[in-house]
């Protein structure tokens, strides 16, 4: 991006992946950039998350040509951030789309071959070469075939925010994290941001803020219409697996599961849960941390899950983390300017993507704050496109949300009450 004749100071509500890479892009095209964090940098959603990124758009999440081109600059990013020479764990293995059953090939890797979004590199595994590809982590007489997109890679989220942080100081950018943000007023020459610790003022904001966006929109008049979830990701102690193994996604499971310094990761769809339907009152900015609800998903799903990856036979859980990545009605993603206002612009409904996504929609944020012209068009991610009062809960933006499965019909996620 080219630099800005005038220096705008621009604040960035939320320390996660997709605020640290709006802050990055500001910062890059020479704006005066503060950071605000409502608890400690990258310590929430983001520093749950799995890791892993690929081209979701073929086959796999209705973001068609705009989400590839997001998908492929995070990838470029990753790249390009693992090259600075912080560790970040960085694995360029690619990503495997397995199918148990002939019938869970044609309902969830045919897509995936056939997208007009599936790079030529894309191959067409079957069980045989799953196993010499997976290097162990599979038993092929277990699975059906998969859809294995070379170009996926892997790595840890906490090493890369540590890193990228490091790249938003050595650029000038000023962090203010256990710092609340309690109100906004855009009074169209600039903006006001009240905190728990004082006032600050700038020419624009950025309010990525996930799971917490809608407090701050509403202070605005505006709200999102975002379905939070409980996830829950487990790591193994170590199975000695080689760096080399490409990540796994099996819509027949519910799951998700790579390799990552010698462990196994993995999460359950199944296991997931959606705020509205937990008793509790919700979580202040940060990490839920619920063991019941891990203790819930290891004990219902690990059996099944070792008859298919021997290595998980005999493993202990070394460590385990919960986020709340944001879902909205139609998977899509939101980013662009608050409606009634002049100089915020709001970015968020991850759809548990918000990694792949992450450096993308930071660019754009930052494109579209500072009024330049945008690198992806951003019209089909514009908030505008739901109006505001069409989802008065999050249980309606649940029962909105299209099916992932011609099969599954009872709804995405658990039942907190069922766990």
């Amino acid at each position: 991006m080219a630099t800005n004749a005038k220096r705008e100071r621009i604040v960035v509500v939320g320390g996660g992946i997709i605020g640290c890479c709006t802050a990055y892009h500001l910062l890059k095209a020479g704006a005066d950039v503060t950071i605000v964090e409502a608890g400690e940098l990258a310590k929430a959603t983001s520093g749950a998350g799995a890791g892993f990124v690929s081209h979701w758009s073929a086959g796999m999440i209705p973001l068609g040509e705009e989400g590839f081109k997001l998908q492929q600059y995070g990838l470029d990013f990753y790249k390009a951030l693992s090259e600075l020479g912080d560790e970040i764990g960085y694995r360029p293995n690619g990503t495997l789309i397995m199918a148990l059953t002939e019938e869970g090939r044609e309902e969830f890797v045919r897509p995936v071959l056939d997208s007009p979004y599936a790079p030529a590199e894309m191959q067409d595994l079957n069980a045989a070469e799953i196993g010499e590809k997976m290097q162990g982590l599979i038993d092929p007489s277990k699975v059906h075939s998969g859809a294995y997109n070379p170009h996926g890679i892997q790595f840890d989220t906490t090493l890369g925010l540590r890193a990228l942080a490091g790249e938003i100081a050595r650029l000038g950018g000023t962090f203010r994290d256990h710092t609340k943000v309690v109100g906004i007023e855009d009074a169209g020459n600039g903006v006001t941001i009240e905190t728990d610790k004082g006032t600050l003022q700038a020419d624009g904001v950025v309010i990525a803020a996930g799971a917490w966006n809608n407090e701050l929109l509403e202070t605005l008049g505006w709200k999102l219409p975002l379905l939070r979830v409980l996830a829950t990701r487990i790591v193994t102690d170590s199975r000695g697996l080689p760096s080399t193994i490409p990540t796994v996604q099996c819509r027949e499971l519910g799951l998700w599961l790579r390799e990552t310094f010698g462990a196994i990761m993995w999460g359950t769809g199944g296991h997931y849960h959606s705020y509205h339907k937990l008793s509790d009152a919700w979580i202040a900015p940060g990490q839920p941390h619920k063991p019941d609800l891990m203790q819930a998903m290891a004990d219902g799903d690990l059996a099944r899950l070792q008859e298919i990856f021997p290595p998980l036979r005999g493993s202990k859980i070394s460590n385990w983390a919960q986020g709340v990545p944001c879902y909205t009605p139609d998977r899509g993603l939101l980013v662009g300017r608050v409606p009634g206002t002049a100089n915020v612009v709001a970015v968020g409904g991850d759809n548990e993507s918000g990694v792949s996504h992450g450096p993308g929609l930071g660019r754009l944020s930052a494109e579209l704050i500072l009024g330049q012209k945008p690198f992806v068009d951003p019209t089909r991610f514009r908030l505008e496109r739901f109006e505001k009062d069409t989802f008065a809960t999050e249980a309606e933006v649940e029962a909105a949300m299209p099916k992932w499965s011609r099969r599954r019909r009872e709804g995405h996620f658990a039942d907190a009450q069922r766990a």
